[in-house]
């Protein structure tokens, strides 16, 4: 049974329902997962169908974003398989330089160093920042080059030793995309 259902017995059993204490989440499954329209859930809330229009899309949920999700997320089989098939064409060794370099931006110069060397008090020159790039570089290049070639027993020595003798006390991490959801996003409306 699914969530409608459940609160369509609730309300059929003499329960008062309130759209208030209908979850994000739960929202989401009703109208994705379960397919049903903002009509049907209004009438088994009893408020106008506006509201629940406006509810959807407080909390993000659309079609559109529901397809993506499926997507980023490969949670269809042809996701999978797209997901798959990226895969094996990045995960070369002739893209090394590419992705290396992609991530050192993504995650390294674009952030607060650029900061750093762009101020008007210019903390780091043009030299350092060469060498703070380059050293970047061909560190991720060698962290990728074994996930390229699945030497995972080198990668987890690698992992648990720095870790264990560096960076073990730092705060938890918080992944951050860089909003490059909004990004893809953009770009699909955009096409």
């Amino acid at each position: 049974m699914g969530i409608f259902e459940e609160f369509k017995v609730r309300k059929d059993s003499g329960e008062v329902l309130l759209l208030n204490e209908l979850t994000s989440e739960q929202l989401k499954t009703i109208f994705i997962d379960e397919g049903k329209t903002d009509k049907m859930i209004s009438q088994l809330f009893e408020v106008k169908e506006s509201q629940i229009t406006y509810r959807r899309k407080k909390f993000g949920i659309t079609i559109r974003g529901s397809i993506l999700d499926d997507f980023l997320m490969a949670t269809s089989e042809d996701a999978k398989e797209m997901n798959e098939k990226i895969k094996h064409q990045l995960l070369d060794e002739k893209n090394l330089t590419m992705i290396s370099k992609a991530v050192t931006h993504f995650a390294f110069r674009n952030g607060p160093i650029e900061d750093m060397h762009a101020t008007p008090n210019n903390q780091l020159s043009e030299e350092d920042m060469k060498t703070l790039n380059k050293f970047m570089v061909n560190r991720l290049a060698y962290i990728f080059k074994l996930v390229i070639e699945e030497r995972w027993m080198e990668f987890d020595f690698l992992i648990k030793s720095t870790d264990r003798l560096y960076g073990h006390s730092w705060d938890e991490a918080e992944p951050d995309d860089g909003e490059t959801r909004k990004i893809i996003e953009m770009l699909l409306k955009k096409g």
